[in-house]
């Protein structure tokens, strides 16, 4: 572990995971807590509809598991970051566990402020993933009503407000419209 005289702590995983902050909306990136931001209600709403499409697609779980809730995933020794959605295959289901899950299949993340002040960062997070082993990553924009596909070995592709998101190989069948996302019910 790096340390140096006036340095932040940083940590590893396993030390994070024994930490007060670790079930109290903390994420650990390279070694740093981080406070998760607070989110805007049509970022709770479009990770709801999201959750609620896959479960009324694959309602048994014979496809894989998706969770929200801030769940801590571990992408290397020092990296946990609480993805909005993750998404494991079947054979990659992680284990009932008080500490951070293994790395996911899928990842979705919705814009939050923080993002739109520093797209370039929520880009950087979304690289991350993939560059950890992440299969596909849906970063969401409800502002600019679209979102960014990143799959490894391949560009980013956008999807216009009208587009669908698809779960491809990860998630063979699944797909969703962006448009029900987006829509203000209100």
């Amino acid at each position: 572990m790096a340390m140096r005289a006036g340095a932040e702590r940083l940590y590893s995983v396993e030390e994070f995971e024994k930490l007060p902050e670790f079930d109290n909306g903390y994420e650990l990136l390279e070694g740093r807590l981080v406070k998760l931001p607070l989110t805007h209600i049509n970022h709770g709403r479009i990770i709801r509809r999201l959750i609620v499409a896959y479960y009324n697609f694959d309602p048994k779980e014979q496809i894989g598991e998706m969770l929200t809730g801030e769940v801590n995933v571990r992408l290397s020794d020092n990296h946990a970051p609480a993805p909005d959605i993750a998404f494991w295959k079947r054979e990659n289901k992680p284990a009932d566990s008080l500490g951070a899950a293994p790395r996911p299949d899928m990842v979705a993340e919705v814009w939050s402020s923080s993002d739109w002040e520093h797209p370039t960062q929520a880009r950087a997070k979304a690289k991350r993933y993939i560059e950890a082993g992440v299969l596909l990553v849906w970063l969401i924009n409800p502002k600019q009503q679209n979102a960014e596909v990143y799959r490894p070995g391949q560009p980013v592709v956008t999807i216009g407000e009208q587009g669908e998101l698809d779960g491809g190989e990860v998630i063979p069948g699944f797909s969703v419209s962006l448009v029900p996302l987006f829509e203000n019910r209100g």
